[in-house]
C-alpha cells in the first residue's frame, strides 16, 4: 500500500475554531486537507478524501494558525504552479456554472443544522462563492504581499475577475518568496496549497 507524507497544523481556525488540519504535497494529491477537531478526526477526513487506500506518515507538525510547514519554506516546483493554474481553472468553471444554474431562493437558503466557524460569515452557497474569491483576492494574495483587488459589483463578474487577477498572479509567481508578519507565515507554496484546496 502506498505511504503519504501528512502534515498536520493544530490550533487552527479553518473548519472551527481550533481544529486540525491535515495536508499532503503530493503532486497528484494537491489541494487535499483533512479538517476536525481532533489530529484523528483530521487524518480520517483526509484518508476519506483520497482516491485510494493509503497509509499516512506524520513528517511534520506545527501549532498556530497561520503558520508554516518547512516543507512550506521550500521553492515552489513549476509543477506545483501548473497544477495549482488547472484545479483553479476545473473549481472556478464549477462554481460558476453552480451559482448560474440555481434558482435564487436556493443561492439564499440558510441551513442552520451546517456547523461552522464563528468567524465563519457565509451562509449560503452565494456567501459562499463571494467568500471563495474574497479569500483568494483580498487575503491569500497580500497575505504574501502580492498585489489585491477591489471587488466587482456582481457576483458573476466578482468570480471571473477574481480567477484572472489570481490567474495572472500565478504565471508570474517567484517560486521562493516568504512572507513573516505579526506571527504569520506565508510562502510560495503554502499560497499554492491554500489555493488549490480552498475553492
Amino acid at each position: 500500500m502506498r505511504d503519504v507524507a501528512v502534515y498536520l497544523e493544530s490550533g487552527v481556525a479553518m473548519a472551527s475554531d481550533d481544529g486540525t488540519a491535515a495536508w499532503v504535497f503530493d503532486l497528484d494529491l494537491w489541494g487535499r486537507c483533512g479538517q476536525g477537531d481532533t489530529t484523528d478526526q483530521a487524518l480520517a477526513a483526509l484518508l476519506a478524501s483520497l482516491p485510494e487506500p493509503v497509509t499516512l506518515t506524520v513528517a511534520e507538525r506545527i501549532h498556530g494558525d497561520e503558520r508554516a510547514f518547512e516543507r512550506d519554506l521550500l521553492p515552489a516546483s513549476a509543477e506545483e504552479i501548473a497544477v495549482t493554474a488547472a484545479i483553479l481553472d476545473r473549481t472556478r468553471a464549477q462554481t460558476i456554472h453552480l451559482v448560474c444554474s440555481l434558482p435564487r431562493e436556493v443561492l439564499d437558503a440558510e441551513v442552520p443544522a451546517r456547523r461552522l466557524p464563528r468567524f465563519a460569515r457565509w451562509r449560503t452557497i452565494r456567501q459562499i462563492a463571494w467568500h471563495i474569491a474574497d479569500t483568494e483576492s483580498r487575503y491569500y494574495l497580500p497575505s504574501l504581499g502580492l498585489p489585491s483587488r477591489p471587488r466587482a459589483a456582481n457576483l458573476l463578474g466578482e468570480l471571473e475577475q477574481s480567477a484572472r487577477h489570481v490567474s495572472d498572479t500565478l504565471a508570474a509567481l517567484p517560486p521562493d518568496l516568504v512572507r513573516r508578519d505579526g506571527g504569520t507565515v506565508w510562502t510560495s507554496v503554502k499560497l499554492l496549497r491554500r489555493l488549490a484546496w480552498h475553492e
